[in-house]
């Protein structure tokens, strides 16, 4: 996998180890079955598929993230600064580049970038019609519909 950055998945995997703690608590789920569990299995087969799926989650967050408030954000931003975790708000910025970078292209280029459009059609937020309409060719086109 190109771009595989030893230092970004670490950071990452940081931020998700937090995030799931924090707000998506597992306990039903059998240990073997947690997140962090999964993407460890996943990097002992694959470590490029682990930094794909981690990348998805990544994304999952900063998506479920949207209906933050903005105390909450900053809040969670300096709880994670203290731990020298990269904050909510980086990410967020991260994910709006690669989100303009997909527009500017005019295509999808993998399944990380589909799952971002995805999210991003799929937030309830105000979208033009011009936007929705692009977002859904792009969708599409990727998907081979």
């Amino acid at each position: 996998m190109p771009n595989f950055n030893q230092s970004e998945y670490t950071q990452l995997k940081n931020f998700l180890s937090f995030y799931v703690q924090r707000y998506m608590p597992m306990d039903f789920l059998p240990p073997e079955k947690q997140p962090l569990a999964v993407l460890e299995a996943m990097e002992k087969t694959s470590p490029r598929m682990a930094f794909q799926g981690l990348r998805h989650a990544i994304n999952d967050c900063v998506e479920r993230s949207s209906r933050f408030d903005p105390a909450e954000v900053a809040n969670l931003d300096a709880e994670l600064a203290n731990r020298r975790i990269i904050t909510l708000s980086e990410l967020r910025r991260r994910y709006s580049r690669g989100y303009a970078k997909v527009l500017k292209r005019g295509r999808i280029k993998n399944d990380t970038e589909f799952y971002l459009l995805q999210n991003v059609i799929n937030d309830p937020t105000e979208k033009s019609p011009e936007e929705r309409e692009l977002l859904a060719k792009l969708i599409s086109d990727y998907e081979g519909v």
